[in-house]
């Protein structure tokens, strides 16, 4: 009699794990829109006439979205934007003129580590395409370079279909050119971005 009440519990409570298991395994299709703030680090210019420079910038601003399936088992990939603007502050040590800014287009790759924790820390990476330009002092230029990101952050539930989620982002691409009728120079491009946004689940 013991050994079938201990084997009903023990069965019972597999059956009971491998309900919430499946249950969170589902998958979804999930959207998210996100905002913050810009740090661009202290930047390479490479001036034909000048030569090599650093420009540094104020803090910008950043807003974007992505559209992503979660497998239900920690992994998210995601087609992800993100627009980024940053006023220059000096260039060469001088103050300077302009803006610089981007555009991403990327896949992402996402790994939850604890997907069913109430707060759940994550990374992520992505590679893609980012349209890079602006203008420094009379030099203006854009175009889309390749590129890639890296991102960690931490999100929660606070609905049954809704989480909020902050993050650290880095972004880098190759270098655009910059030019005027009588000068030009590469811009050299990274980011930091501090992102909050919340991601809807499409079920």
């Amino acid at each position: 009699m013991t050994r079938r009440i201990v084997a009903r519990t023990i069965l019972g409570i597999v059956l009971s794990l491998a309900a919430d298991a499946a249950s969170a395994a589902t998958p979804t299709f999930y959207i998210s829109g996100e905002g913050g703030v810009s740090l661009l680090p202290d930047l390479t210019f490479k001036d034909t006439l000048a030569g090599k420079l650093n420009d540094s910038f104020n803090t910008g601003f950043a807003a974007g979205g992505a559209f992503g399936y979660d497998t239900g088992d920690g992994i998210r990939i995601e087609l992800n934007s993100l627009y980024q603007n940053s006023s220059i502050d000096r260039l060469g040590g001088v103050t300077a003129n302009g803006h610089l800014s981007s555009t991403s287009l990327m896949i992402n790759t996402m790994y939850d580590f604890l997907p069913n924790a109430t707060f759940t820390p994550y990374v992520g990476v992505g590679l893609g395409f980012q349209n890079v330009g602006g203008t420094i002092g009379a030099l203006s230029g854009r175009d889309w370079k390749p590129a890639y990101q890296a991102e960690g952050g931490l999100r929660t539930y606070v609905s049954d279909n809704v989480s909020l989620f902050g993050e650290y982002r880095f972004s880098q691409s190759e270098s655009v050119t910059l030019s005027s009728p009588i000068d030009s120079a590469h811009q050299h491009f990274s980011d930091h971005a501090l992102l909050a946004g919340l991601s809807f689940n499409l079920n």
